[in-house]
């Protein structure tokens, strides 16, 4: 069953992952405009084209995402102001991350790359719970502190948002993602 099969109303928020990170509305879930497919995950989050989305983005992409949005077929899209006040998402760089391996054998991690992704490589005791398949209502299997990654850093930020948005866990974001992380081995 698909995460929003029963909501009707949803805070898209197209802005870079970073300023996401950095400030964010509770309850929008992250959609970046930018750098990382956005078609194909809105419509991956949302297949219900009648859903009431509430749309932030920057000024200077405003028009951009408001056509693609339309384009899509999203017929009830709407801006949404942002103001200075908001959460911020925890996230971590890839040196603080090994430090806290280093000092933490049983750091939990999760992994939402795609299962074809893996052969690339992964942390030996990473969870491994897909993007899609959260967005299939697929949970980490416990209620606890997790550093999520992806391959750059794009979709854990999407994964942390919808799990965020459920009540789900303590989650770090690993800035970079694995390929980040990998680089600087």
């Amino acid at each position: 069953m698909h995460i929003f099969t029963d909501r009707n109303h949803i805070i898209i928020d197209t802005r870079s992952s970073d300023e996401f990170l950095d400030h964010h509305i509770d309850g929008s879930v992250f959609v970046g405009f930018s750098g990382g497919n956005f078609k194909h995950w809105l419509e991956l989050l949302l297949p219900d084209k009648n859903a009431d989305i509430e749309v932030i983005t920057t000024v200077t992409d405003a028009d951009k995402v408001m056509a693609t949005v339309s384009e899509l077929g999203y017929s009830n899209a709407k801006l949404m102001e942002l103001n200075s006040a908001g959460d911020v998402l925890d996230h971590i760089s890839t040196n603080e991350f090994k430090e806290i391996i280093r000092n933490n054998n049983d750091s939990a991690v999760l992994d939402v790359r795609e299962v074809d992704e893996y052969s690339q490589g992964s942390m030996a005791n990473a969870e491994k719970l897909p993007l899609s398949d959260i967005l299939q209502g697929q949970l980490p299997k416990q209620d606890k502190q997790y550093v999520v990654h992806c391959g750059s850093g794009y979709r854990s930020v999407i994964a942390i948002s919808l799990l965020k948005l459920l009540g789900r866990c303590k989650l770090i974001n690993l800035d970079g993602g694995y390929q980040q992380l990998m680089a600087k081995k």
